[in-house]
């Protein structure tokens, strides 16, 4: 399997993720699953801008992504998925997609949401799907930057 990294950040692609993650994972592929990000020409743009040289960005639909990210979990290709929500991430794995961790970095915090650790907050429906993740037998850790510490989300769960 080559998926380097599964993440979860509400930014998608940024400082962070080029000048750390990517060099961390060792990847050269970012495959992003997100609706939003799909359908909106101008952010599509944006992303691929915001990747270092040399790195492909590809931009999918929930619907097309959990099939494009299995295509390429069975590939050498290195690849590193970005998810804005744990919601996506949920519906990756109950589509068959391969991962045995789900790295969750930033979710902004604001209404309805619930601060979890650091700059991490979550609603409801993202809570919900870190602990089926984690019922799936996928570990669900807290990790902002590549050398902190991770953090089980088990551990920081208040409502489990």
């Amino acid at each position: 399997m080559t998926l380097k990294l599964v993440r979860v950040d509400d930014r998608l692609i940024h400082g962070q993720v080029v000048a750390v993650w990517l060099r961390a994972v060792g990847a050269h592929r970012i495959v992003i699953v997100d609706d939003r990000t799909a359908q909106d020409e101008f952010l599509r743009d944006l992303v691929v801008l915001a990747a270092p040289q040399g790195v492909q960005v590809e931009v999918h639909s929930v619907a097309d992504g959990a099939a494009r990210v299995m295509d390429l979990a069975d590939t050498s290709e290195d690849v590193f998925v970005l998810l804005r929500s744990p919601v996506i991430a949920l519906g990756l794995r109950r589509a068959g997609v391969p991962f045995d961790v789900l790295n969750v970095g930033g979710m902004g915090s604001g209404p309805g949401r619930r601060s979890l650790y650091k700059n991490i907050s979550a609603n409801e429906d993202e809570l919900a799907a870190m602990r089926e993740l984690e019922k799936m037998g996928t570990r669900v850790e807290l990790r902002i930057v590549a050398d902190d510490r991770a953090v089980p989300f088990s551990s920081v769960d208040k409502s489990a």
